[in-house]
Formats: C-alpha cells, structure tokens, sequence
C-alpha cells in the first residue's frame, strides 16, 4: 500500500535514531563508569600513597624512639657507674675521717685520764708538803712545768679532734647530699633514702663532738 511503503522508513529511521541515541547513551554510561573507576583508582593510589606516608613515619618515629631508649639506657649506665664511683669515694672519705677522730679521741681521753692522775699526784704531793711544813719537815715543793706541759698537751689533742670531728661532718653531710640525689633518681629504692638519713645523724653526732672538744 502506498501510505504503508511511506511511513515505513520514517519509522525505520525514527527506530534507527531511537537505537544510536540508546548507543550514545550506552557509550556515555561506559564512560561515565569509566571515568568513576579511574576515580576510585586515583583515590586508591591516594590511600595507598598516604598509608605509605603513614608507615614511613611510623618507621621514623620508632626509630628515633629506639635510639633515644638506647641514649637513655647509656645515660643510665654511665649515672649508674659514677654515683657508684661517688658512693665508694665518699664511703672511703668517711672511713679515713672516722678512723681519724676515733684515733684523736682515744689519744685525747688517755691524755686526759693521765693529766688527771698527775693532778691528782700533785694535789697529794702538796697536801703532804703541807703537812711536813706543820710538822717542821723539808721536803721539795713539786714542780708545775711539768704539769703545764702536759695540760698544754691534752690541749692540743682537743684541738685536734675537734678538727677532725668538723672534717668528718663535712664529709658525712657530702655523703647525705651523695644519697639524696641517688633516692631523686630511684624513688622506688627505700635503700638510698635511708643511707641519707644515717649520713645526717652521723653528721650530727660529728658535730656534737667538735662542740665537746673545742670547749676548754
């Protein structure tokens, strides 16, 4: 039929331009999806680049971490190594100075014990002169250099250990400073808190005895 032959290729072209258009869009979907993949691709490298960067920081961080636990476990050797260097010297500086008081006061108490019998000898000795002269007698009348001298004697041992008691304060008041820092260092340990305190009661009675021996 005429009219069927015309409208055929209308609607043949009509299908034919439905069919492009649904290529076209087809295509432009491809093309979208294909441009959010490459999205999601660059997001990836992205993450991936970051996480990267994460790690190598992370990587950085602990090695930094490692070598100053390292400095510090060195630091910790070598404050170890000389408090116990200072600990034994100031350990030793306690045993010469108590070695040298207990010495001056064993000197000094025995000088002391023998100008007392020599005052006491004395006193004897002028008591019986005293009675001789009631009594008509001539006896010699004792001489004092002697006793001047050793009175002089006992003097100087006083001194001297009083000298040394102050020395060996000092040395004992080093020694609580020594431990002080020691106890800052390793609160933990009751040891070197105690030592300090031993330290400043030696210190006292080290004082007490420059006070006894430096009064005359």
């Amino acid at each position: 039929m005429p009219g069927e032959d015309a409208a055929s290729p209308g609607r043949s072209g009509r299908q034919a331009g439905k069919g492009e258009r649904r290529l076209e869009e087809r295509e432009h979907q491809l093309t979208e999806r294909e441009h959010e993949a490459d999205e999601r691709e660059h997001e990836a490298d992205e993450r991936e680049h970051e996480a990267d960067e994460r790690e190598h920081e992370a990587d950085e961080r602990e090695k930094r971490l490692q070598e100053h636990t390292a400095l510090l476990r060195q630091q910790t050797v070598e404050l170890r190594a000389r408090a116990t260097s200072v600990r034994e010297r100031a350990e030793q500086a306690v045993e010469r100075a108590e070695a040298v008081l207990n010495a001056n006061q064993d000197r000094t108490r025995r000088a002391e014990a023998a100008l007392s019998r020599a005052y006491a000898r004395a006193a004897r000795q002028q008591a019986n002169v005293a009675r001789s002269v009631r009594r008509g007698e001539q006896r010699p009348v004792p001489q004092q250099s002697d006793l001047t001298e050793l009175a002089d004697h006992v003097l100087a041992l006083r001194k001297r250990t009083a000298t040394a008691a102050a020395r060996l304060a000092v040395t004992e008041e080093q020694v609580a400073r020594t431990y002080d820092q020691l106890a800052s260092r390793d609160p933990r340990n009751p040891g070197p808190r105690r030592r300090a305190d031993e330290a400043r009661e030696a210190m006292r009675r080290a004082r007490e005895t420059e006070r006894k021996y430096s009064s005359s």
